[in-house]
């Protein structure tokens, strides 16, 4: 029980810090801890509305090792109504869970057309070259400077942003230093497209990117654009 009061209390620790009384003895800070964590536990079991007296009572009770004032009839019933209340929640729970999973799949699909449909209309763009893989990509600035390796670190400056222009993910006044393997698989082909100066924008098919997979603030099967500057290889 103890293990289950920590985990419910560790969500919301930081509050009850500061919500603790000024000057508080250890004692208090302990109850405040239980009770807490228990009123967590009968929300979360559909039990949120207890008579909060009577509660109190049979906790005094219990402690105090005095029989439950609670004949064995009333004691079924409770536990009946108590184990009904949490089924309920469950499958509340897991009704609320299953619809929000098809809306995500429902939302990937259409990612992954829209994805498609762009990079169909895109790779007719004179500009844009496209590799066996899928990879698209523009060179803005050519240097001719050395090109890594996939085994090389590079240094870059990036932005990332979606279809819509919206940024994402960018450097900022700070270049990232990476492995060219630590990267999405766009990256690390599209990286060893370029030399050190050049500048290139990569068009990434979710399938070089993040996939199906939901990462940060890029939403499954998001085409990602790229504006990535080779500084410097180590």
């Amino acid at each position: 029980m103890l293990s289950v009061f920590l985990v419910a209390f560790s969500c919301v620790a930081h509050g009850a810090e500061e919500a603790a009384p000024v000057g508080s003895t250890l004692e208090r800070d302990m109850g405040y801890f239980y009770g807490y964590s228990f009123g967590n536990m009968l929300r979360d079991g559909g039990s949120s509305d207890v008579d909060v007296e009577s509660l109190l009572e049979g906790l005094k009770d219990s402690l105090a090792d005095n029989p439950p004032a609670l004949d064995g009839d009333k004691r079924e019933k409770v536990y009946a109504e108590v184990r009904a209340r949490q089924l309920r929640t469950q499958d509340a729970k897991k009704a609320a869970q299953d619809a929000q999973e098809k809306v995500a799949l429902a939302q990937s699909e259409i990612n992954l057309a829209n994805a498609e449909a762009f990079l169909t209309e895109n790779a007719k763009r004179e500009e844009v070259r496209t590799t066996p893989t899928g990879l698209q990509y523009e060179v803005l600035v050519d240097a001719g400077g050395k090109r890594p390796t996939v085994s090389s670190r590079v240094v870059v400056n990036y932005v990332g942003s979606f279809i819509d222009g919206n940024v994402f993910d960018q450097s900022g006044d700070d270049p990232a230093e990476f492995g060219l393997q630590q990267v999405i698989t766009g990256w690390t082909e599209g990286l060893q497209l370029m030399g050190v100066g050049d500048k290139f924008r990569l068009y990434l098919h979710p399938d070089l990117a993040y996939g199906a997979g939901s990462v940060g603030r890029i939403p499954p099967n998001s085409l990602l654009v790229f504006e990535i500057e080779l500084l410097e290889i180590r």
